[in-house]
């Protein structure tokens, strides 16, 4: 369920956004400001390779050393778009829809407030946002480009991993007499490594559809999950490494 914030919590709930973020952070403020913490908290991120993608309003003027310390961020881009109003801040579990720039005076002095939403518990909230982030974005262009390009010269396009999957995985695992036997029988039965759902044993397609699509829409094979792909078993795993360590050595070794 959806959360209110008052302005302190928008601020808190802007760190939690940076400091949570494995796969992207999307930064939509049609005026920016950095706090010295903000970019503390920033430049940490950056450090873990995670990309930001920043979008401000294009008849507004950064500070020069605040678009400086953007430019010197090894996964941060910029964008400048025409007319924008919103302010929006999301990664890839939860974002806040609010009433507060990315500006310092904003969040130390403005009467703020926003509503925080979860992937998880506000799917279609999440999904709808994500996507009209993403058609700002379109609409938007890149920082150093003419300030008149347009969304039909595609400027921005979600970045997609390339890691694939161990070529370990990729062949059959390694079973015994009886194990052979109640495949031919059952069917090879895995588990989705997300909610732990019972699917067919794919290790190159270790989701379930719905889960999928929710992996999908960010394509990060490094995304921790928490479901062994072969037994079951709460564990870490990832798309490109979708069972536990034991069930690599028994059946993949």
């Amino acid at each position: 369920m959806a959360d209110f914030l008052d302005a302190p919590k928008v601020s808190a709930a802007f760190i939690e956004i940076i400091k949570s973020a494995e796969e992207q952070i999307f930064i939509v403020s049609p005026y920016i400001s950095l706090t010295p913490h903000n970019k503390k908290y920033l430049q940490s991120i950056d450090d873990k390779k995670v990309p930001i993608d920043i979008v401000y309003r294009s008849d507004t003027n950064p500070k020069p050393e605040d678009l400086t310390f953007f430019k010197q961020l090894q996964s941060a881009q910029l964008y400048k778009c025409n007319d924008l109003h919103a302010k929006c801040y999301i990664n890839e579990l939860f974002g806040i829809i609010t009433s507060m720039n990315l500006y310092e005076h904003s969040q130390s002095n403005n009467w703020e407030m926003g509503v925080r939403f979860s992937r998880e518990t506000d799917p279609d909230l999440y999904t709808q946002t994500l996507e009209e982030v993403e058609r700002i974005l379109q609409a938007s262009s890149p920082e150093n480009s003419d300030r008149t390009a347009t969304a039909s010269q595609r400027a921005y396009e979600p970045r997609k991993p390339t890691r694939t999957i161990s070529p370990k995985l990729k062949a059959p695992p390694k079973k015994g007499f009886l194990e052979k036997a109640l495949d031919s029988v059952l069917g090879e039965e895995a588990h989705c490594i997300r909610c732990g759902e019972m699917i067919d044993y794919n290790p190159e397609k270790p989701y379930c559809p719905k889960c999928f699509a929710s992996w999908a829409r960010f394509n990060n094979p490094d995304y921790k999950e928490k479901v062994c792909h072969k037994c079951g078993t709460k564990h870490t795993t990832t798309k490109t490494r979708p069972v536990c360590n034991d069930c690599y050595k028994t059946y993949y070794r």
